[in-house]
């Protein structure tokens, strides 16, 4: 029998997942953080897109924000936007999914890491993990290449005021602030790559306690 929780539980689990997450992220990428050519983007990166309080603005405002760039932009950040907003319902699914997981092991809010490897395993989506990865790393990659034409630029001066005005502005400074630090990086080949082989490892490091 599935095993339940009451809503506010609910969120105090995955807050506490995401903090664990989010706390990994920042201890496994501590070297592109503080390498001066990467700060920028890598504290947007490790601790703006992924960090664990108040996702729900992101996660409701950006399919807002899609209605409000229709038509209206350079049609590439709509794309983008796109990408985005998969990315994030996968993570949001995989996350609540994990939660779950945490309730059917009973595991607390204070996640040790053989807790976390045991609930990522049960999971059992091998290849859907490695699907997240890639697609993170293509958001990142459509983002660089984006900030890097001056019609982005000229296109999210145009819509802030717009945005703040329908309730989305928070939203849009957000990506602003992202554009911001990618546009300060010329080639982001580096960065992508680390990201991507750490977290490909990571994965098959956690799949690996799975099979002992």
């Amino acid at each position: 029998m599935k095993k339940s929780v009451a809503p506010e539980e609910f969120i105090r689990l995955k807050r506490a997942l995401q903090a664990f997450q989010s706390n990994r992220l920042n201890q496994t990428y501590a070297d592109l953080k503080n390498d001066p050519e990467y700060t920028k983007i890598g504290v947007f990166f490790f601790e703006k897109l992924y960090a664990p309080d108040d996702f729900s603005f992101r996660d409701t405002s950006i399919k807002q924000l899609h209605k409000l760039l229709r038509g209206k932009i350079y049609k590439g950040i709509i794309a983008a936007v796109n990408q985005v907003i998969e990315l994030h319902e996968l993570t949001d699914e995989l996350d609540n999914r994990m939660v779950e997981q945490m309730i059917h092991f009973n595991t607390g809010t204070d996640l040790t890491i053989k807790e976390y490897q045991k609930v990522y395993c049960g999971l059992d989506n091998y290849n859907q993990r490695l699907y997240q990865i890639r697609l993170s790393t293509d958001v990142t990659k459509t983002f660089h290449r984006l900030s890097q034409k001056w019609i982005v630029a000229v296109s999210l001066k145009t819509i802030r005021t717009a945005a703040h005005l329908v309730g989305v502005g928070k939203i849009i400074d957000f990506i602003y602030e992202g554009y911001e630090g990618f546009r300060a990086m010329k080639n982001i080949d580096y960065f992508v790559e680390t990201v991507e082989k750490r977290e490909i490892a990571w994965h098959n490091k956690i799949w690996e306690t799975k099979a002992k």
